[in-house]
C-alpha cells in the first residue's frame, strides 16, 4: 500500500491507497510537501482508494489547504468512497473542498 503522484501538465494526482490516519498521515503530508517543494500547487486527492480517514487526517488536509491557497493554488478532492463521502460530509469539509465525482473531472476543473 501506497499513495500514488502522477504530474499531468500542471496538475498533480494523488492517489492515497492507504488509511489517511495514523502512519499514513505523515506518508501523505511528506507526498504533499514535496508538491510544495516542487512548485505544485495544484492537486486533485483521489480517495477512492482510502478506506478512511480520521481527525488528524483531516487535520493535515486543512493545513495543506491553509498552505496551498497561501501560494495561490488550490486543492480538489475527487472519487471519495462512501466512507469518505460521509466522513466529509459530518465535518463539513465538504464545504471546504471542490469534491468531484472523478479524477478526471477534477483536473479539468483548473482549466
Amino acid at each position: 500500500m501506497s499513495i500514488k503522484k502522477t504530474k499531468i501538465g500542471v496538475i498533480s494526482y494523488i492517489e492515497p491507497e492507504i488509511p489517511v490516519a495514523d502512519e499514513g498521515v505523515s506518508q501523505f503530508k511528506k507526498v504533499i510537501e514535496d508538491c510544495f517543494k516542487n512548485s505544485e500547487y495544484k492537486i486533485v486527492i483521489n480517495f477512492r482508494s482510502v478506506p478512511y480517514i480520521d481527525s488528524e487526517g483531516i487535520e493535515a488536509l486543512l493545513d495543506v489547504l491553509a498552505e496551498v491557497r497561501k501560494k495561490g493554488g488550490s486543492i480538489k478532492i475527487s472519487d471519495p468512497n462512501p466512507v469518505c463521502s460521509d466522513i466529509f460530509t459530518a465535518t463539513r469539509l465538504d464545504s471546504l473542498f471542490e469534491i468531484y465525482t472523478s479524477a478526471d473531472k477534477a483536473g479539468r476543473s483548473f482549466l
